[in-house]
């Protein structure tokens, strides 16, 4: 069932009424009727969320310390005992998973500087083609539908710049396991700028157009007209306060 954004936001308001202040995620979960989910992906984030029902947000992003986020990943580690999805932080986590993708550069980032132990800790040598193809597969049947890059690097076991560099793209991959590229063909905004976030990744920097030309996924002219410039791709992949070569 589709909900209105008014239907959304009273109900925001309302729970806003019980806490008596602007609901974090949490006062939200606790009290409110619809999944925190179906909010920040209609709304773009909870901040806008919370903004558009007429209240002063809590704490922007930028202002969240890293140490305050490393310790909710260990929270939630030892609380499950076990090493936190992506899925289980937007679940229950105090913080948004795309939170910790734009200040440590992945999710697998974060989980290492938290020291939390990752799913799989070899190198990508290391894992077999079965092994990889077994587990784009499992996303895939766990989904429902076939896995974007962008998916992949959220909730897969494997970084999907493992799968490029591999099968020689992400499409050959899906193809590999018996998958159909979803859409029409055109890559997604949110692949083409998860495929940079991956690749700084692996840089340890934020990659230059070079980068892009001879390691990239997908060429530098497919960024720069759907972004305007290499420019507007980078700035809409990372924080402005991070590190770059140029």
């Amino acid at each position: 069932m589709a909900y209105s954004d008014a239907e959304l936001l009273d109900d925001i308001q309302a729970v806003a009424t019980v806490v008596e202040r602007a609901p974090s995620i949490q006062d939200y979960r606790d009290h409110g009727e619809y999944a925190v989910t179906t909010i920040t992906r209609r709304f773009d984030s909870w901040q806008d969320a919370v903004a558009r029902a007429g209240f002063e947000p809590h704490t922007a992003e930028s202002e969240i310390p890293t140490d305050e986020l490393l310790a909710e990943l260990r929270h939630l580690a030892e609380e499950h005992d076990t090493r936190p999805t992506a899925d289980l932080m937007n679940d229950e986590g105090k913080y948004w998973v795309s939170t910790y993708r734009r200040r440590f550069g992945s999710w697998t980032n974060a989980l290492a500087e938290a020291g939390v132990e990752p799913a799989d800790a070899r190198t990508a040598e290391e894992i077999s083609d079965e092994e990889l193809l077994a587990a784009l597969d499992k996303l895939a049947t766990a989904r429902g539908v076939t896995p974007s890059f962008e998916e992949m690097e959220r909730d897969g076991p494997y970084s999907p710049r493992t799968y490029v560099n591999r099968f020689g793209s992400w499409t050959a991959a899906l193809e590999a396991v018996g998958l159909e590229p979803r859409g029409s063909g055109r890559v997604s905004d949110a692949d083409l700028l998860a495929e940079l976030r991956c690749l700084r990744a692996e840089l340890g920097t934020k990659p230059v157009a070079d980068d892009v030309r001879e390691e990239g996924a997908y060429s530098l002219t497919t960024y720069q007209r759907r972004f305007g410039s290499w420019s507007g791709a980078k700035d809409a992949a990372f924080d402005e306060s991070e590190s770059s070569r140029s």
